[in-house]
């Protein structure tokens, strides 16, 4: 499988802030939205807490975890948290985001796009 990227559109809806478009690598290994350091204090999103975050080659560091990041990708939108990365020049686009906006990975195209059994809102499947 290559690797795919694709354009989040961010914002922090409590400060109302304008919306900045943000490269992001799609990860269907990471959980969470990881954000570039740079963005999280552009945009001054409330820290809610440490956590410890493991990384592919089994490293692990603490980091800040922010919430109130609006993501809009594929047309589709929501409000998440995500894991701060220093040093990061781009986004990681975590399984839980992918989940909630109900976005499918087409590893073939290198693309995601809005599952077709529900294309007008995502769809989540419960019990």
């Amino acid at each position: 499988m290559g690797i795919i990227y694709t354009t989040l559109k961010i914002r922090n809806p409590l400060t109302n802030s304008e919306i900045v478009e943000l490269e992001a690598k799609v990860d269907t290994g990471a959980t969470l939205l990881v954000l570039p350091e740079s963005t999280a204090l552009h945009f001054n999103f409330p820290k809610i807490r440490k956590q410890i975050v493991k990384y592919a080659n089994e490293e692990t560091a603490e980091r800040d975890i922010v919430w109130g990041v609006e993501v809009e990708v594929c047309q589709r939108k929501g409000v998440f948290e995500a894991i701060v990365q220093p040093g990061k020049k781009y986004a990681l686009l975590g399984a839980i985001v992918m989940e909630t906006l109900d976005l499918i990975v087409d590893p073939r195209e290198l693309q995601i796009y809005p599952n077709p059994r529900s294309p007008s809102l995502p769809m989540a499947e419960i019990g």
